[in-house]
C-alpha cells in the first residue's frame, strides 16, 4: 500500500476538466492503425462494475444474504409489498442450509457461512453457486439446479423474466447513470462544451441494461458489443467521433449470454484479452464499481502498458481492497491513482463532474 497513490473525488473533477480544456499534445500510435488518432477522439475510457448500479441492482452480499432467499421462497400471497430484510436472510439461511447438505452428499464444495447461517464471504458464495454443481445436487437431474441459478440471475436483472414476461431489465435508474447520460449528451450535441470530449467508450461487467436505458432518455444514438463469446475483434472498434459505443465483456441479459462461472469468465479472458488491451491502452481508464475480480478487464489491464495511459481506480472506501492496491502497485510511478469517492459513491462523482463541466445555464 505504500506504493498507491490516493487522491480525492475532487482531485479527479480537477485533473478531467484539466485535460479537456488542454490543447492536445502530438501523440503516435503506430500499432492502433484502427483506431481514431487519441488527440482527436475522447479523452477516457470509463470501466463500470457493480458499484455503478449502486441503489438499482442488489450488489454481491444483498444478493447472497437476502435476494436468494427471496426467489427460493416466492410470496405466496403475490404481495406488492417488499419483505423485510431479516425474513429474506431467514430464507436465504434455509436455502445455504439445504444447498450444503446436498454439496457434501455429493462431496463437492460448501459455502462457509456465520453464525446467521450466511455465507461469510458472498463473492465465495457466489463463484460457487454459479458452478451449478451444488445446485444441480440440490434440486436432482436433468440439470434443474442450473436452471435455477439462471432463472435466479434473470430475477435479479429483469424481474419478471423468469417467469416468461420478457422483461428487457430494469428501468429505474440511480443518480450516476442519470448524470453520466446528461453528460455525454452535452458533449454529443456540443451545446456550450469547449474542449475534447471526455468518453465515448464505456466497458461495462454487468449484464443489466441500465445504460442503454440512460442513453434513450437522453435520445443519444449508440451501438453495442455484447457478444463476447464470439470473441472481440478491432472491427468491433469503429472510428468513435461521434456515437457511444458500449461493451459488455461478460454479455448481457438482452442477449440471455451473460457469463458468471469461473470457466466462463476464464474462456471469455483467453478470447479477448488482446483487445481489450489494446482498447484500453489508447486513453486514460476510470474505473468505477469495478472490485478487479478475475476476468478479462482485469487481465487486460494488467498487461497494459502503463506509460501509455493513466489509471484511476475509484471506490468508497479510503483505501483499495487488496486486489486493486495489487494492480495499483504494478503500475509505473505517477501512472496510477486509487479515488476515494467517499459514501456517495459513482452517484457523487458523477453529478461533480456534470456541475464542473457543463455551464449552469445551459444544464
Amino acid at each position: 500500500m505504500s506504493d498507491v497513490s490516493v487522491v480525492t473525488r475532487e482531485h479527479l473533477v480537477k485533473t478531467i476538466r484539466a485535460k479537456l480544456n488542454a490543447k492536445p499534445k502530438e501523440m503516435t500510435y503506430h500499432h492502433f492503425k484502427s483506431f481514431p488518432d487519441p488527440t482527436e477522439s475522447a479523452a477516457y475510457v470509463l470501466v463500470v462494475g457493480a458499484g455503478f448500479s449502486y441503489g438499482v441492482m442488489p450488489l454481491t452480499r444483498e444478493l447472497m444474504h437476502e435476494t436468494i432467499g427471496d426467489y427460493y421462497y416466492p410470496d405466496q400471497d403475490q404481495s406488492s409489498m417488499e419483505r423485510p430484510a431479516r425474513t429474506l436472510q431467514k430464507y436465504s439461511a434455509s436455502f445455504w442450509r439445504e444447498f450444503n447438505e446436498a454439496s457434501e452428499r455429493e462431496g463437492l464444495e460448501v459455502v462457509e457461512v456465520d453464525h446467521r447461517g450466511l455465507p461469510k464471504e458472498p463473492g465465495a458464495a457466489y463463484r460457487t453457486l454459479f458452478t451449478y454443481k451444488g445446485a444441480n445436487a440440490l434440486f436432482g437431474p436433468q440439470e434443474k439446479g442450473k436452471k435455477f441459478v439462471q432463472g435466479f440471475l434473470r430475477y435479479v436483472l429483469a424481474p419478471g423474466s423468469e417467469h416468461g414476461s420478457g422483461a428487457a431489465g430494469r428501468n429505474r435508474l440511480n443518480p450516476a447513470h442519470t448524470y453520466l447520460a446528461k453528460l455525454l449528451e452535452a458533449q454529443q450535441i456540443g451545446q456550450r462544451w469547449t474542449g475534447r470530449a471526455f468518453c465515448r467508450t464505456i466497458f461495462t461487467t454487468n449484464f443489466d441494461t441500465l445504460l442503454q436505458t440512460a442513453l434513450r432518455r437522453v435520445d443519444i444514438g449508440y451501438f453495442t458489443t455484447d457478444r463476447p463469446e464470439r470473441g472481440l475483434n478491432l472491427a468491433d472498434f469503429p472510428n468513435e467521433e461521434d456515437t457511444i459505443h458500449l461493451v459488455y465483456t461478460h454479455g448481457s441479459i438482452a442477449r440471455h449470454n451473460p457469463a458468471s462461472t469461473t470457466d466462463e469468465l476464464d474462456g471469455l479472458a483467453g478470447q479477448n484479452i488482446t483487445v481489450l488491451r489494446d482498447c484500453l491502452e489508447t486513453r486514460d481508464v476510470i474505473i468505477i464499481g469495478y472490485s478487479g475480480w478475475k476476468d478479462g478487464l482485469m487481465a487486460a489491464l494488467l498487461r497494459c502498458d502503463s506509460n501509455k495511459h493513466r489509471v484511476y481506480w475509484c471506490g468508497k472506501g479510503p483505501k483499495p481492497d487488496s486486489p486493486v492496491a495489487s494492480f495499483l502497485e504494478q503500475q509505473v510511478p505517477g501512472a496510477a491513482a486509487y479515488v476515494s469517492l467517499g459514501q456517495e459513491g459513482a452517484d457523487g462523482l458523477m453529478r461533480d463532474l456534470y456541475h464542473t463541466l457543463i455551464p449552469e445555464e445551459t444544464r
